[in-house]
């Protein structure tokens, strides 16, 4: 302790008596330094082209799987046993039982999670019912107006699709069954396509939350490049363009959502579209569109969508959706001068 300031200080390292200092400690210790040399192999020893094994890398490295492996979802106590409620409403759709309804809402509310999500789309049987549902041409002993059934199949296709590759993958493998799904009274499958089956029904569609929860499901399955290749070559655009086309209020909500689709699929690269796949040809006049029998054609989206931005002035999706339109008939048209060069 300081006696003129009353506080503690800390000793200085000044040896008292019968201590030794530090340096009297270390007296007579070895002060040497030494160094260990380690023999390095002569150059002519390694193998001639060999590169270092910092330098040494895989040939071809495994291909990246940004899904991977789905697993089930963890079991919770307030969403009860969501996996038997599953099982139950798979097995019940697939034999087409008398829960069949019940079934459908449930699905419809775990169809979302992408476990169960990528198990729909794994099972063909009730892939190909859910397909046929939503096409609005029924199972083999459901029709598919019956209690809305097409709005609720298109809604689980929608959400088991959406955000999921692992399910878009699943998907796949059935693609012929997609495209000619086996559908209504004896399953017997018909000449008519999904696209042909679905453009059938559109006219007398009344219900616009039916069609745009179908507008959903067909986002999802496009994501699939080869259907998505089908779909075009199926005349599907048409299809889309008179979903488009409803008249009513009611109906704007499909127009968007119909706008939102081609965006994704097609347009917005920032959104997973690829570019360059549709559209490939020129807009076409307003005069050409006006005609009954031109006005589904490709070239007439750019016509038809002005009409309703400047209809619907609020409508900001449809004035992105008419500038997306034509830079990409820009590009495509600045291709192919290009490769004719």
């Amino acid at each position: 302790m300081n006696l003129e300031t009353g506080l503690k200080e800390a000793r200085l390292n000044i040896p008292t008596e019968g201590e030794e200092s530090v340096e009297s400690q270390l007296e007579g210790l070895p002060t040497e330094q030494s160094m260990v040399v380690v023999d390095q192999p002569e150059a002519d020893s390694e193998e001639p082209g060999k590169p270092a094994l910092r330098d040494q890398v895989p040939m071809n490295p495994p291909s990246y799987d940004a899904a991977g492996k789905v697993p089930p979802p963890i079991p919770n106590a307030e969403s009860g046993d969501e996996m038997s409620t599953f099982q139950a409403s798979m097995l019940a759709i697939k034999m087409e039982a008398r829960a069949f309804d019940k079934a459908l809402d449930d699905l419809n509310e775990l169809a979302h999670d992408i476990y169960y999500g990528v198990e729909i789309a794994k099972d063909g049987p009730v892939l190909e019912k859910l397909v046929c549902l939503t096409l609005g041409a029924g199972t083999q002993r459901m029709d598919a107006k019956e209690n809305g059934r097409d709005h609720k199949a298109a809604s689980i296709l929608g959400s088991a699709l959406q955000n999921n590759p692992t399910a878009l993958k699943e998907i796949a493998g059935y693609n012929k069954m997609v495209v000619n799904p086996m559908c209504g009274q004896g399953g017997s499958k018909s000449q008519d396509d999904f696209v042909k089956i679905l453009r059938s029904g559109i006219g007398g569609e009344k219900n616009a939350a039916t069609l745009r929860a179908k507008v959903g499901a067909i986002s999802g399955i496009l994501r699939e490049p080869t259907f998505r290749d089908e779909f075009i070559k199926r005349d599907g655009m048409e299809l889309l363009l008179a979903m488009f086309l409803k008249k009513g209020e009611d109906f704007d909500i499909v127009r968007k959502k119909v706008g939102q689709l081609v965006m994704d699929n097609f347009l917005d690269e920032g959104m997973g579209a690829s570019l360059g796949v549709w559209p490939k040809n020129e807009a076409s006049s307003s005069k050409t569109c006006q005609v009954k029998e031109n006005m589904l054609d490709d070239g007439c989206w750019d016509h038809h969508v002005d009409t309703f931005s400047k209809a619907t002035p609020e409508a900001a999706w449809a004035k992105d959706l008419l500038v997306a339109l034509k830079e990409e008939r820009g590009r495509s048209s600045k291709g192919s001068k290009e490769r004719e060069l």
